[in-house]
C-alpha cells in the first residue's frame, strides 16, 4: 500500500532523482531550506527538509512536473502527483478555477 498525503505519514526520506530532475526549481521557491541546486547543472537535491514542516515537503513534491521527487515515509514511498491532491483546493490559487472567459486577458488564439 503507497502512502499519500491524507493520512499524515511520518517522512523518512525525501530523494530528487537526478535523471528524472529537469531543473523546473519549483521545490526551492516552495521549501528553499529542504532542497539546493547542484552546481552540475542545476538539477536539485534534498539537503535539510528533516527542518522543514512536512506540508511544505508534499507541495514541493506535487509541483514537480517531472516527478523527479519522491518522499519515503513510514507507510511506503510515493511520488506526489498532482491528480493525488485531494486536499487541495482549487480557491486557494486565484486562477486555478477561474473560467478561461473571466479571466483578466482572456485567451485570444494564436495570430
Amino acid at each position: 500500500m503507497a502512502a499519500r498525503e491524507g493520512d499524515n505519514p511520518a517522512i523518512v526520506d525525501v530523494v530528487v532523482e537526478p535523471e528524472l530532475c529537469m531543473r523546473f526549481q519549483n521545490c526551492l521557491r516552495i521549501a528553499r531550506r529542504a532542497f539546493k541546486a547542484g552546481k552540475d547543472g542545476g538539477k536539485t537535491s534534498p539537503a535539510a527538509w528533516r527542518d522543514v514542516e512536512p506540508a511544505l515537503l508534499w507541495q514541493a513534491g506535487r509541483s514537480c512536473p517531472s516527478g523527479a521527487i519522491r518522499i519515503v515515509t513510514d507507510q511506503g514511498s510515493v511520488k506526489p502527483r498532482w491528480q493525488e491532491t485531494d486536499a487541495w483546493s482549487m480557491d486557494k490559487h486565484p486562477a486555478a478555477a477561474r473560467p478561461h472567459d473571466k479571466s483578466r486577458d482572456p485567451y485570444q488564439g494564436m495570430s
